[in-house]
């Protein structure tokens, strides 16, 4: 299946037994993913994603702890699973391993199902040790002795008994080193009889259902999904309101649908299904449960319709008619945005992978649900557009003005010069937002095929692809920035920015450990040194070196490891060895793995002590400067507002006092975020004084720069202006004229009243100096140039008599082009590689960035551009992406006809910069074939 570059954002979830580990790289395809669990938790947290965990493995480590909500407030530490809860737990793992028999059984009742939980993360060599056939059956026969005598109260030793069973299958499937004899099973198939015959096994209570929960999920984990097919029957048709009633019993029974989902690769369970029209008609029925719709067990209802349109794998089948009967039945009673949507599209999602979308009339539903759902279009800038399902015009501004000062301080502080990696396509970034959690769970997952039990997600692409759209994909919460409320936007926008401009390739395209900078980056440029929780991992006492956070990795998704020291270490070394920094990045902007890891093997060396004294300076009391970011530098007009932002300004020990700008002409502004208005052009120096409760104070200065204001209004060929002038009134223009243009004209025509043209090449004409004056009464005048020079005509109309709605154009003839015109017969491209011999119609971009391969094995390389309308400049490098300092050739004529040729180039890559304003224009890389004409 297609792979999915993407980062996705970790959610804690409470209350069920699925597996936590964050969104799988590679996909058997959306409709195979497994089934919803309820979720209770809304603080989440992002993450990369990384390996992929089968989903043919068994079911991993239990929510074993009834944890209260967290407060938005609170921003959480810790994945609050069984392995990582609030009980500080003090488990022997060597116990396990070194104990059989009745003393193994002793063990796991007396260290309890806390302790049993960890097995599953275990080491390889203590795993080996524990899960034997010998210890297995021991805790599988004392198992169905406690499950014979179960009076439904529930109870830790029975839960943990059954929790040893499914670790036991756990690590036997990722455990090569461990293999079970088939006895195993047959001991275990008894411990749940056992527990299934007991009369207490449809009890409804809190304590009974943590343990029914482990015994339906080792039935899934045990691969006999096709022993209990008739406990899924019989819960799916006895579970009502009193069982929904119980958040335990939901999570339990919620197991049945893990057991129809794991089934399919069990071809025992295969056989059985196939003509169980009975289980088809239980899942029917439980469809059409219409009360739990907008209720705490709408989670169900919804797995119920993904395993009820699963089944359509199976043809063909004694069940088909039924199953293509319940599912039109489902169809027509939901809708796909509204009343029950959560089924609808889980059941869409699912049918439409197996069957025929026309069969149930539901083919192409997720252009019909992108637009019903985001509806809200904002262009933010011309690399960045908003898509929303519900947010105010406030929000929409606040989150494109966070991610605009966010861009500016990254290209600042990663000194980029706004330079995207070679082959990097990704110019414009699509930022998606649902309303809500609960609909980005819903609408996310059918628009973008993605897993949505997380927080959002990245995804970007392949970047190397000209048609290749990124994608941010996220939701409103009440806990993220109040301004705009959208959830992880400042972490993961700069996930984009450093993918585009950092880092060579795609997502996994780094062939060494990157996770700490990827992470650790996103972190310092979204809070900078307002990150309270990195310095409370430090004092609680994780501590990492700088080797240890370099290898750190997602896996066991280790969040203070991933996040927190990600961030210390990028904070350090920014702080301390920013020049290092810059060397690592001239690594991994061309791909040089082995460079950069080189680097990092001397750093965790040679600074190694540095960084744990620093860290635990900053976890001390004492009291550090603020940090000034003063996201510049700006321009503008003489005698218009300018508008200055202290915006990821912070102090570490807490907020800033009192803010200072100093705007290099005399003024100053005490705000935080003010305007400026400078009477005259310049360049000006900048600087904002930000200052700590404490009195200590940051400073960082920037650029302002004033262009004198009333520009003349460019002409543009082809292109008529309408213009009005009162009696004498003088309006000038000026028109660029390409070399080897011929038969300019300029014209006057239309309206009323009387006004006179004058025209005059390279300086503005005067009453008494011009080269062109008709003399004509009227508004019917026009210049001519049939051999016209290269440069700037100006042009004058003066109102003989005030004159209204008069049509002023201006045309010539262009330049023979030396290229065809690549606009007529293909779509525009804004970047990419320019490939030898390809014609490419360029953009309208301001700025568009193209590699050349191999261009020192060639002996020639002419770069040409022609056609279209507008001025654009050629600048080229072979030293990396041209920034005014390495520029090896450029070509800067006016129009678009641009050439240059090169030779004797010593490295691979060749950089190009197309800059300007220009339409329509065509490029084109020859190697070997001569230079210019």
């Amino acid at each position: 299946m297609m792979k999915l570059n993407k980062i996705a954002l970790a959610l804690p979830v409470l209350g069920m037994s699925l597996n936590l580990t964050v969104n799988a790289a590679e996909h058997r395809g959306l409709a195979l993913t497994q089934p919803h669990t309820e979720q209770s938790v809304k603080h989440i947290y992002h993450g990369h994603e990384h390996d992929q965990v089968d989903e043919r493995a068994p079911v991993a480590a239990s929510q074993l702890q009834d944890v209260a909500p967290i407060s938005p407030q609170l921003r959480l530490r810790q994945v609050m699973t069984s392995q990582a809860s609030d009980v500080l737990l003090s488990c022997d793992i060597n116990a396990f391993a070194n104990s059989s028999g009745s003393q193994l059984v002793e063990q796991v009742k007396s260290q309890g199902s806390n302790c049993v939980n960890e097995l599953f993360n275990a080491s390889s060599a203590s795993q080996v040790a524990i899960f034997t056939s010998s210890k297995m059956n021991t805790i599988a026969d004392h198992a169905r002795s406690l499950a014979s005598s179960y009076t439904g109260a529930g109870g830790d030793e029975l839960k943990a008994m059954f929790l040893f069973i499914r670790a036991g299958f756990y690590v036997e499937f990722y455990n090569d080193a461990v293999t079970f004899d088939s006895q195993v099973t047959a001991n275990v198939k008894n411990a749940i009889d056992a527990f299934v015959n007991n009369s207490h096994f449809y009890d409804n209570n809190d304590e009974h259902a943590k343990v029914l929960q482990e015994v339906i999920t080792t039935m899934d984990s045990a691969e006999l999904q096709h022993e209990y097919i008739g406990v899924v029957r019989q819960w799916l048709s006895r579970f009502d309101e009193n069982y929904a009633n119980n958040r335990n019993m939901r999570n339990a029974v919620n197991g049945i649908f893990n057991i129809l989902f794991r089934g399919q690769w069990n071809n025992e369970y295969v056989t059985k299904i196939k003509t169980d029209t009975a289980l088809v008609n239980a899942l029917v029925a439980f469809t059409q449960k219409s009360w739990m719709v907008d209720s705490d067990s709408e989670f169900l209802i919804a797995n119920a319709a993904g395993e009820l349109a699963r089944l359509t794998q199976y043809r063909p089948s004694d069940i088909d008619q039924a199953v293509t009967n319940g599912l039109k039945t489902l169809f027509s009673t939901y809708k796909s945005y509204g009343y029950g949507d959560s089924l609808w599209l889980n059941a869409a999602d699912v049918a439409s992978y197996y069957a025929d979308c026309s069969e149930f009339d539901i083919c192409n539903f997720e252009e019909t649900l992108t637009q019903q759902v985001l509806s809200q279009i904002h262009q933010c800038s011309s690399t960045i557009r908003i898509r929303a399902q519900e947010m105010t015009a406030q929000q929409l501004s606040s989150a494109c003005d966070t991610m605009a000062a966010e861009e500016t301080r990254f290209h600042t502080r990663l000194a980029t010069n706004q330079t995207p990696v070679a082959d990097d396509n990704n110019s414009f970034l699509q930022v998606n937002i649902f309303n809500s959690s609960s609909d980005y769970k819903k609408y996310a997952k059918a628009i973008f095929k993605i897993d949505t039990n997380n927080g959002g997600m990245y995804l970007e692409g392949d970047p190397s692809k000209t048609d290749n759209q990124a994608n941010f994909v996220a939701y409103e919460a009440n806990y993220a920035k109040a301004d705009h409320y959208v959830w992880n936007l400042e972490h993961e926008y700069v996930h984009y920015l450093d993918g585009r401009f950092d880092l060579y390739g795609g997502f996994n395209a780094p062939t060494e450990d990157i996770v700490w900078w990827t992470e650790g980056v996103a972190e310092y440029i979204a809070n900078l040194n307002d990150n309270q929780d990195a310095i409370d991992t430090i004092k609680d006492g994780s501590v990492y070196n700088l080797q240890q956070v370099f290898a750190t990795t997602y896996d066991g998704f280790d969040q203070d490891r991933i996040y927190r020291w990600g961030y210390l270490a990028v904070r350090f070394m920014f702080e301390r060895h920013n020049d290092e920094v810059n060397k690592m990045l001239s690594k991994t902007r061309v791909g040089d793995w082995s460079g950069y890891k080189s680097l990092l093997n001397g750093w965790q060396t040679n600074y190694d002590a540095e960084f744990t004294q620093w860290t635990q300076d900053l976890a001390s009391d004492v009291n550090t400067a603020p940090d000034a970011q003063i996201n510049g530098p700006y321009s503008g007009v003489a005698g218009e507002s300018v508008s200055f932002s202290s915006n990821g300004s912070s102090d570490a020990e807490g907020p800033i006092a009192s803010y200072l700008w100093d705007f290099g002409d005399g003024n100053q502004s005490q705000q935080p975020n003010p305007t400026h208005t400078y009477d005259a052009a310049g360049d000006y120096t900048v600087t904002l004084t930000v200052t700590d409760e404490q009195g200590l104070s940051g400073s960082a200065s920037t650029s302002a720069q004033i262009e004198q204001g009333q520009g003349l209004p460019q002409l543009k060929r082809g292109q008529a202006v309408t213009i009005n002038g009162e009696q004498n009134e003088q309006l000038l223009f000026v028109l660029n004229v390409p070399q080897g243009a011929s038969d300019l004209n300029i014209a006057i025509s239309g309206g009323s009243g009387d006004a006179d043209l004058y025209v005059r090449y390279g300086s503005e004409p005067t009453l008494s100096s011009y080269d062109c004056r008709p003399y004509v009464g009227g508004n019917a005048e026009q210049c001519d140039f049939a051999t016209p020079q290269e440069g700037q005509y100006y042009v004058m109309v003066r109102g003989y008599n005030a004159f209204n709605n008069v049509s002023l154009v201006a045309n010539f003839d262009a330049p023979i082009a030396s290229l065809p015109d690549a606009c007529k017969t293909q779509a525009a491209t804004t970047g990419g590689r320019a490939k030898a011999g390809e014609l490419i119609c360029l953009g309208d971009q301001s700025v568009m960035w193209f590699s050349l391969e191999n261009v020192s094995g060639q002996d020639t390389v002419r770069i040409e551009t022609a056609n279209g309308s507008g001025d654009l400049k050629l600048e080229y490098s072979n030293a990396g992406w041209p920034d005014g300092t390495n520029v090896d050739a450029t070509s800067d004529n006016l129009g678009n006809a641009e050439c240059i040729n090169v030779s004797a180039q010593t490295q691979y890559w060749g950089y190009l910069k197309i800059s300007g304003d220009s339409q329509a224009a065509s490029l084109k890389v020859t190697y070997n074939e001569g230079g210019c004409n």
